[in-house]
């Protein structure tokens, strides 16, 4: 059989980093992925079969080997790139709630998750149900503004999701409706 092996996610990030399952907190270990993939199927699509420079293609099912987080709680695999993504997401979310702090002002950035049935949930248990990230900005434990970020998958290889983030323009709703920050 056909092996192709590849990698996915930042792998500085990856290497550097301690982390948690982003659904039950659990710490993460680095397993191997496998998933064989026929070029007659649906999802070969997604994957690439050529091999080496002179751009020659594989004959027959290929069997895709990379690395990806596992989360022994949940018994789940997680890609590098969906699980960076909350990371990275936290972090930002924290530094501007610290900013925000430090400058004196009474307003917080709490995140919440739309469902596809539009319902507002705090923890996840299947992204496959997920439409939005929701960053609520609350004063006073009130909720402000809310704005939605969609649940998106990328075009290639396992199609891990990811939120896409605009923070010029989550800024700018702060701005216009707060403070300067």
């Amino acid at each position: 059989m056909n092996k192709h092996y590849y990698n996915l996610g930042n792998t500085f990030k990856v290497k550097i980093r301690k982390h948690y399952c982003y659904k039950c907190k659990t710490k993460l270990s680095i397993a191997k992925h496998y998933k064989v993939v026929s070029q007659k199927s649906i999802d070969a699509k997604y994957y690439d079969f050529s091999i080496g420079i002179d751009g020659g293609e594989m004959i027959g099912p290929c069997e895709f080997i990379h690395n990806v987080f596992y989360c022994p709680n949940c018994s789940e695999f997680i890609e590098f790139i969906t699980q960076l993504n909350f990371e990275d997401i936290d972090n930002w979310i924290k530094k501007l709630n610290n900013k925000l702090f430090k400058k004196g002002h009474s307003i917080e950035i709490k995140k919440t998750y739309e469902t596809k049935e539009n319902k507002y949930i705090d923890k996840i248990d299947s992204l496959d149900n997920i439409k939005n990230l929701c960053l609520r900005v609350h004063k006073n434990d009130k909720t402000i503004i809310i704005t939605k970020f969609p649940l998106i998958r990328k075009k290639n290889w396992e199609r891990p999701y990811y939120f896409k983030i605009n923070k010029k323009e989550f800024m700018k709703s702060i701005r216009k409706h707060f403070v300067k920050v």
